[in-house]
């Protein structure tokens, strides 16, 4: 009997690439216009990555978010 072909199996399930696009998607509050909701998560991505220190991050986000502090 030949080798199977790899081409004829099934594609596996992606787990846990679809788990961690859907976590970093930014969805979770879909009432937030898409501007917004790009700028929260760009914030978001540079205060995880060290480029914005805690206080700057809060400060922006709550201004994102409409909250005055």
């Amino acid at each position: 009997m030949p080798p199977s072909d790899p081409r004829s199996q099934p594609f596996g399930r992606p787990g846990a690439a679809a788990a961690g696009t859907d976590a970093e998607s930014g969805t979770e509050n879909p009432e937030l216009s898409e501007e917004k909701r790009k700028s929260l998560y760009a914030l978001k991505v540079m205060f995880e990555r060290g480029l914005l220190p805690k206080a700057e991050y809060e400060a922006r986000r709550a201004a994102l978010e409409g909250k005055q502090g």
